[in-house]
C-alpha cells in the first residue's frame, strides 16, 4: 500500500481549538477540543506523518469553519473528504448524515435506512460515535428515536444543542 502524504493545520475557533488533517483527496480528520494539544492528539496516528502546512485544502477548510461559526450553516457542505480507509457502512452512514439539512434532525433509524441497511441502527450509532470529521459530517443532527439528544464526542451534549440552536437561527 502506498503511503499517503498528510498535511495538518491548527487554529482557534469560536467552538474551541480545531486541528485538521488532509490528504490530496480531501479532509481526513477534524478534531475539536478545548486545548491545542488535545486537538492535535485527536488527529490520531496519521499525525506522525503529517507536515504542518497551509495547504490550500486546509486553509479553505478553516475559512469555511469560520464562516459556519458566523452563521453560514451551509459553509461546510461539499468539502471533499478522504474516507477511503473507512468501512463501507460507515462511509455510507457518513455520506447520508451529510445530507441532513442544517437545523434539522434525523433518527439513528433514519440514518441506518439512508445508509442502505434499515436493521443496522446500532451500526449507524457506531458510525456517528466514530465520526472523525465532526461538524463536516454533522453527527450533531442525529438524535434518538425519542427525539432526545444522545452522545456527542466533540464537546458533549451542550455543544450538540448549541450547534442545533445556531443552525436554527437561535
Amino acid at each position: 500500500m502506498q503511503r499517503k502524504e498528510y498535511q495538518r493545520h491548527l487554529f482557534n475557533s469560536p467552538l474551541g481549538w480545531v486541528a485538521i488533517l488532509g490528504s490530496p483527496q480531501g479532509l481526513r480528520r477534524l478534531s475539536l477540543q478545548p486545548t491545542p494539544q488535545e486537538a492535535l492528539e485527536g488527529l490520531g496516528p496519521d499525525l506522525k506523518s503529517a507536515d504542518s502546512s497551509d495547504a490550500e485544502i486546509l486553509s479553505g477548510v478553516q475559512q469555511r469553519l469560520e464562516d459556519y461559526c458566523r452563521g453560514n450553516v451551509t459553509a461546510l457542505d461539499n468539502i471533499p473528504l478522504d474516507l477511503d480507509d473507512a468501512p463501507p457502512f460507515f462511509r455510507a452512514a457518513w455520506n447520508a448524515c451529510r445530507q441532513i439539512p442544517p437545523g434539522e434532525t434525523r433518527s439513528y433509524a433514519w440514518l441506518a435506512a439512508a445508509a442502505g441497511n434499515p436493521l443496522a441502527v446500532r451500526a449507524a450509532g457506531q458510525a456517528m460515535a466514530r465520526n472523525r470529521l465532526a461538524l463536516v459530517i454533522p453527527c450533531h443532527r442525529v438524535i434518538g428515536s425519542d427525539g432526545g439528544l444522545h452522545g456527542y464526542g466533540a464537546g458533549g451534549l451542550t455543544v450538540k444543542a448549541r450547534l442545533l440552536a445556531m443552525e436554527r437561527g437561535g
